[in-house]
């Protein structure tokens, strides 16, 4: 447990200063937002879920389970248009910030993974987590979660020496239906940033430092490993599953502004999107998620949530920084969207002496249509 603390106390650093960056106050004071180069863009450089057993009605299934058809007939959660805020209690000692880029949502739960060895699940609008209770016998760190377009959850495991990798596909009770072995293809002995599953059971994960990233089939096949030489771009600010199942990046490109693509699974390459759209430099972008409405939602903390759809050919501001507003006395971070649309952050008190323990709230910001 103790090495567990170390490495999550590490991570929680490093989303600090190289990935996630805090938003105190309006948002907007510079002294408050200290960027760094890691994902700032500059101008010079799911409770509707479908089960196997009942896909039969919305798509045909194949051998391996999936379905066809139409993506909009699984897992689509209703829009949410409320805006929340939850006092948030920590009574375990576990440091929330440790979910961020670690956390998704079915629709009715929320899954964190804090690099302990066992999974969290907060319900919406819940003021605290409990554990999942997951078998977890060799004492496995969970090192990332996901969900698949069917709410069925996925977790990236290791031992603690890094030395051994196993990706967990959970049944509907929260334990262990199949493992796959991928430890023969990963030499990065850190905990990925990155854990994603498209539409067709593809695993792409990668890491924060040198953003290499790895694409598995759903068999634990390696299909490719990714380099920012072998795709040709800049560096990567998000990657995220859109609403139509595919992987997409945000990443710099060729005149260092940041442009959409998506990754072409057979090829490991990624495709432009020719939509035209840009969004603003100088800015960061620490959040990405599928939209309802449209294809992706992005969240900056100078300008706040975007929703983007190259197809359709929107990209509007949906949801301004200003309009968010923030409390002066504490910071905030983003954990992730939720499949209903709206974006949750975790926010933490800033500490003035008066007291040891820690001040938590989350904020519930609708952005879907």
């Amino acid at each position: 447990m103790g090495w567990n603390k170390y490495i999550c106390k590490r991570s929680i650093v490093l989303f600090l200063f190289s990935s996630i960056l805090p938003l105190s106050g309006c948002g907007q004071s510079d002294n408050q937002l200290a960027v760094t180069q890691d994902n700032y863009v500059n101008e010079g450089t799911e409770s509707n879920l479908v089960k196997a057993e009942d896909k039969e009605e919305s798509g045909k299934v194949d051998e391996k389970g999936k379905a066809s058809g139409d993506l909009d007939t699984f897992n689509r959660i209703p829009v949410n248009t409320q805006s929340v805020e939850v006092s948030y209690l920590s009574e375990d000692d576990i440091e929330p910030l440790r979910a961020m880029h670690r956390s998704i949502s079915d629709g009715e739960q929320v899954f964190l993974a804090y690099g302990e060895t066992d999974v969290y699940t907060m319900s919406l609008g819940a003021d605290t987590h409990t554990p999942m209770n997951l078998e977890n016998t060799e004492g496995l760190t969970v090192c990332n979660v996901t969900t698949d377009i069917y709410g069925r959850v996925h977790l990236l495991m290791s031992t603690e020496s890094f030395e051994e990798w196993y990706i967990w596909c959970l049944d509907e009770d929260y334990q262990l239906e199949k493992e796959i072995d991928i430890s023969e293809y990963v030499e990065t002995k850190q905990i990925p940033i990155w854990f994603l599953i498209d539409k067709d059971g593809t695993y792409y994960f990668q890491w924060m430092l040198d953003r290499n990233g790895l694409l598995v089939d759903a068999d634990g096949k390696l299909l490719y490993e990714t380099t920012l030489e072998s795709l040709g771009i800049g560096w990567i600010y998000e990657v995220a599953v859109g609403k139509d199942g595919e992987f997409y990046f945000l990443y710099r490109g060729e005149k260092d502004t940041p442009e959409f693509g998506v990754l072409d699974v057979e090829k490991g390459s990624i495709q432009k999107e020719d939509s035209g759209l840009s969004l603003p430099a100088n800015e960061t972008y620490s959040a990405m998620y599928a939209g309802t409405d449209t294809n992706l939602l992005l969240f900056s903390p100078i300008s706040g949530i975007w929703a983007y759809d190259g197809e359709k050919g929107i990209l509007e501001n949906r949801v301004t920084i200003s309009d968010i507003g923030f409390e002066k006395d504490m910071e905030f971070w983003p954990l992730n969207f939720l499949p209903d649309g709206r974006l949750l952050l975790l926010g933490q008190r800033i500490p003035d002496g008066s007291t040891e323990t820690q001040d938590y709230l989350m904020k519930y910001i609708p952005a879907g249509k």
